[in-house]
């Protein structure tokens, strides 16, 4: 059984290595992956990462996930989906301080940017008629990015570290706030 997982590993490094041989080789930047904070850029996170799931398991907030087996490259390493389960910008980034390989470190200011979030008024309740301000004063550590103005929703996009605190809590389904791609 051993001997069958020290293969497996070795055929699944070797497999990774080429491939990033091969799209280095070619001038092929790997696709854009909102990763854990204090991910390394995104080549050299795909030289570092074990796929260990150590990030994963740290996060208190359970909003790690781990990109499916068929998902390449990256197939097992971790991946933030804010618009789906929030990051919390937790102190002490536990996720990163888990990892033991360097592909996470833990970063040096309370907060990072995952991405930014717009607002659809067009969804939103308080540009409908009733009031709302789930959204309000969710943002984490010191940042003010989503604040109400004369009761309504108003995003700072140079604040926004894109976390997904105030899409999670929009009442309105789909979520009048959205996470925009690449952020």
């Amino acid at each position: 059984m051993q001997r069958r997982h020290l293969l497996r590993n070795f055929a699944r490094e070797a497999s990774r290595h080429v491939g990033s041989q091969v799209r280095e080789a070619a001038g092929i930047e790997p696709p854009w992956r909102r990763r854990p904070p204090g991910a390394a850029q995104e080549r050299r996170f795909l030289e570092l990462c074990t796929s260990c799931g150590d990030c994963g398991r740290a996060c208190p907030h359970h909003a790690v996930y781990t990109l499916g087996a068929s998902v390449h490259p990256g197939a097992g390493t971790p991946v933030m989906l804010p618009e789906r389960r929030p990051c919390h910008q937790c102190e002490g980034f536990a996720c990163a301080a888990a990892c033991e390989t360097g592909a996470l470190t833990v970063p040096e200011t309370p907060t990072v940017r995952l991405g930014r979030v717009t607002l659809d008024t067009s969804r939103c309740l308080p540009f409908l008629g009733p009031e709302c301000g789930a959204c309000a004063r969710l943002c984490p550590g010191e940042v003010e990015a989503l604040r109400l103005v004369v009761g309504r929703p108003e995003i700072d996009e140079e604040a926004c570290v894109g976390c997904g605190l105030c899409i999670e809590a929009c009442p309105v389904e789909p979520a009048a706030l959205s996470m925009v791609e690449g952020g």
